[in-house]
């Protein structure tokens, strides 16, 4: 298999560690050490970094309410509107 390093980005984790490679065509590379592309990207890209890096943000955290947060705001709601 012939890599076209331009073709091929490497998507990375914040601590710089490849998740997996992302090539053309909505093509994957899975960061397998017994996947043989894997290793062959690895040869031609590793030393010079020469595909395009992207780092993939941490998720956020959800500020969305838990279960137990709407279930004492729609409590809170019902005494407010039956004048408990």
């Amino acid at each position: 298999m012939a890599f076209q390093v331009s073709d091929f980005t490497a998507m990375m984790d914040v601590t710089g560690n490849i998740q997996y490679i992302h090539g053309p065509n909505g093509m994957s590379i899975p960061t397998d050490p017994r996947n043989s592309r894997y290793q062959e990207f690895l040869v031609v890209d590793t030393d010079a970094h020469l595909c395009a890096r992207v780092t993939i943000p941490d998720p956020a955290a959800s500020t969305a309410p838990t279960q137990e947060e709407r279930i004492a705001a729609m409590e809170d709601a019902l005494i407010v509107l039956m004048g408990v």
